[in-house]
């Protein structure tokens, strides 16, 4: 019975998902979809739906009940951290529902791209909304997101971002 179960799970792994024209959705068998484009690669919850690429590189990935990841695309730049920053804060704090920034703070990649992080506190002091934005010299940058619906999911949606993070990769 574990044989065929194992079999069953071996089978079903690699296995290639309906999603958007723009993207190949690859079954990794543990819950996880790999999402591959032209320009990156990432892994998301499976069940989540995947929208396409729009004019603005920009994607999300949500579940039914709400919440979102999120992930756009810019071309290569020479902008400054400062700079990039700041034009990310523009459009956060416009189109978003308030909130306070954090400073960002220069980490690197589980694959080794160098990468500004930072949240939107709430004003319960919850950082409802966090932020990765992982730059290439020849490939451009890869904004990653999360808002997460409430602080009873934090843990699991911060896991999900994790493994997004964790997984991207410019092509």
């Amino acid at each position: 019975m574990l044989t065929s179960i194992l079999t069953m799970v071996v089978m079903m792994s690699g296995q290639e998902l309906k999603g958007p024209a723009d993207a190949k959705l690859i079954d990794l068998g543990d819950g996880y979809v790999r999402v591959e484009t032209a320009t990156y690669t990432l892994e998301v919850p499976k069940e989540w739906k995947v929208t396409p690429e729009t004019r603005w590189g920009q994607r999300k990935i949500s579940p039914a009940g709400g919440g979102e990841l999120g992930a756009m695309t810019a071309p290569p730049s020479q902008q400054s951290w400062d700079q990039l920053y700041d034009t990310a804060l523009y459009f956060i704090l416009r189109d978003g529902d308030g909130g306070k920034p954090t400073k960002y703070e220069i980490v690197k990649t589980k694959r080794g791209y160098e990468a500004a992080s930072f949240s939107i506190i709430d004003k319960e002091g919850f950082a409802k909304e966090r932020y990765m934005m992982v730059k290439h010299p020849e490939k451009g940058l890869l904004a990653l997101s999360v808002a997460i619906p409430n602080k009873d999911g934090e843990k699991q949606w911060a896991a999900h971002f994790k493994r997004m993070v964790d997984s991207a990769e410019f092509k």
